[in-house]
């Protein structure tokens, strides 16, 4: 049976990510030089995966890490707005150090089943699910059987892979998730198969300038 391959990578690292600090669909920050070497990792592992189509969220975070990757395979990435992160509302931007509370709020409610609750202005998972999955699904149906490569979001992971891998978004916690990070699903027409989740191998020897031109 012919299989669409669908690999997902979490987007570099931005300083919001370094000082701890939330982001959200709000947030708009790009990559730094970490997240940068990070998109040249993810780029130089995928090189022989034979990456058909590559999108990213509207966000630059996203976008900039999908288009090394895409110049690496000489194609172009194409951004959706339905693909951004989660809307946390008033808690964007702020350290999470200030905000644990609010946050312990959050993830309790959600891990008890709540996933239609949200923090003030914010979104809940079952929303940002229903327009992600949405725009997802679309473009899995129009490449079957390519491989296809989703640049997201560390809260966008857990919720589509807890759904798509049967987990449910009260569960989406145990998604596991960090930037630059690799994930590979085979999708059969009926259902999602897990091949690995969270690979960060390829970050450990971020490789040079020189070595991905080679």
């Amino acid at each position: 049976m012919r299989v669409t391959n669908i690999y997902l990578a979490r987007h570099g690292e931005t300083e919001y990510n370094r000082c701890d600090q939330i982001q959200g669909r709000g947030i708009d920050a790009s990559l730094n030089d970490t997240g940068i070497r990070q998109a040249r990792a993810i780029a130089h592992h995928l090189q022989d995966a034979s990456i058909q189509h590559i999108v990213s969220s509207s966000l630059k975070r996203s976008r900039q890490t999908a288009e090394m990757v895409a110049k690496n395979h000489r194609l172009n990435a194409l951004s959706y707005r339905d693909l951004d992160e989660m809307d946390f509302g008033i808690l964007e931007g702020k350290p999470i150090s200030e905000i644990e509370s609010e946050l312990k709020n959050l993830h309790e409610r959600w891990k008890s089943g709540n996933v239609d609750y949200a923090s003030e202005q914010g979104e809940s998972p079952n929303a940002v699910f229903k327009r992600a999955n949405s725009r997802a699904r679309m473009i899995v149906d129009e490449h079957q059987h390519k491989n296809l490569l989703f640049i997201l979001h560390g809260r966008l992971l857990r919720i589509l892979l807890s759904e798509w891998l049967g987990y449910g978004l009260q569960n989406m916690h145990k998604i596991p998730h960090s930037n630059g990070a690799l994930y590979h699903l085979k999708w059969n027409g009926s259902g999602f198969k897990s091949l690995y989740i969270n690979k960060t191998d390829h970050l450990t020897e971020i490789p040079s300038e020189e070595e991905i031109a080679s």
